[in-house]
């Protein structure tokens, strides 16, 4: 693969993966033979050897239960090499401003601004309507075909050989019998959510993106672009935000966004091989109001109202005593703990009521 540094490889580790890794044994391991590790990584990517090992696969309980398939640090290198030095800057011109995932600038600040502006653009028809589409299982059932089609004409031979092998590598049978041991292991900690636990998903042949991997996450918002253009130019249906597997469209007329649900849902279906959850996907008035990026937005006396989901707040609660619980032991620096505080405070400063600020103080200034 043409165009491989040195310099860039050393960049993604110092700053992203070394800062990053919380398993320090592994970032000492690495650093131990710090340049041959990078010249070795440097020479696969370069004679094109490069092929993805296999993953550590793990379980976690926080927001839900969910599958994490980690990587070791020399795929995490390759993997954030690939997203920032070849995905992003040849494929982020295909992915329009409203997509709130992954980007720089263009996170869940960003989206709950958009929300909050559409919603105040859209005030002078009274009420309005949101259709909420939600993509069942979307990660487990991104088609590897379909993706790797979207891919071909917009990279070189080179750079789509090695994103292909990326995209594959949950093809390797090891994977589900790893998920098997783990919900095993988890039913046998927790058995009282047996039915959540056994209810993960399990990956089919040709189907699904690593978890927790920065080129799946980059993948998964480039897999619906085409249909994002669909919706804004085609159905002029400007009014949308898509997170990940979250599609919400503000519209006037009820009518023709449940018209617009049909086409929509067709080539979801018959394009991308995907299903729509359909008891997650209605379409409401802006007056009984709707979820979305961990908060709830409604009018009342025609002011907006934001407010944090309440599983949202129990969740940050039990997440900044983790945090707090960690730098009374030692584990982690004030900086980080200081960094992690000002995170869940700043990110809530779009609700409208001050729960989970006052949480925050409370824990982290008790001791004065």
């Amino acid at each position: 693969m043409n165009g491989v540094k040195i310099k860039d490889l050393l960049n993604t580790y110092d700053l992203e993966i070394r800062i990053n890794t919380k398993n320090k044994r592994k970032v000492f391991a690495f650093e131990r033979n710090k340049m041959q590790n990078i010249e070795s990584i440097y020479n696969s990517l370069i004679d094109n050897s490069y092929y993805p090992t296999k993953y550590n696969i793990f379980i976690i309980r926080e927001p839900k239960y969910r599958i994490v398939m980690s990587l070791n640090i020399r795929d995490k290198i390759v993997n954030h090499y690939l997203a920032r030095y070849v995905l992003i800057p040849k494929l982020d011109k295909y992915l329009d401003m409203r997509i709130v995932a992954t980007r720089t600038g263009y996170g869940t600040d960003y989206g709950i601004k958009l929300i909050k502006r559409y919603i105040e653009e859209n005030k002078k028809y009274g009420n309005f309507y949101i259709l909420k589409i939600d993509i069942k299982k979307y990660f487990y059932n991104i088609d590897h075909e379909v993706l790797k089609n979207l891919l071909k004409d917009k990279l070189d031979i080179e750079e789509f050989t090695m994103i292909s092998r990326i995209i594959d590598s949950t093809d390797y049978d090891y994977i589900n019998k790893y998920i098997d041991i783990e919900v095993k292991k988890m039913i046998e900690k927790r058995p009282y959510d047996k039915e959540k636990i056994e209810d993960l998903p399990r990956y089919m042949k040709g189907k699904g993106l690593c978890l927790g991997a920065m080129t799946s996450q980059f993948l998964s918002i480039f897999y619906l672009s085409g249909l994002d253009h669909y919706i804004i130019h085609d159905l002029h249906l400007k009014y949308m935000v898509h997170y990940m597997d979250d599609i919400v469209i503000i519209h006037h007329d009820k009518k023709y966004l449940k018209e617009c649900l049909v086409k929509i849902e067709k080539i979801i279906n018959e394009v991308y091989k995907l299903e729509i959850n359909r008891k997650k996907t209605n379409i409401v008035s802006i007056h009984e109001g709707f979820n979305f990026l961990g908060y709830r937005f409604f009018i009342r006396n025609n002011k907006t109202i934001i407010k944090i989901k309440g599983d949202t707040i129990k969740k940050v609660k039990r997440r900044v005593k983790e945090v707090n619980y960690l730098y009374d032991k030692g584990y982690i620096s004030f900086e980080r703990c200081f960094s992690s505080i000002n995170t869940y405070l700043y990110s809530f400063k779009y609700a409208s009521n001050l729960k989970v600020v006052k949480i925050v103080n409370k824990i982290y200034f008790k001791n004065g």
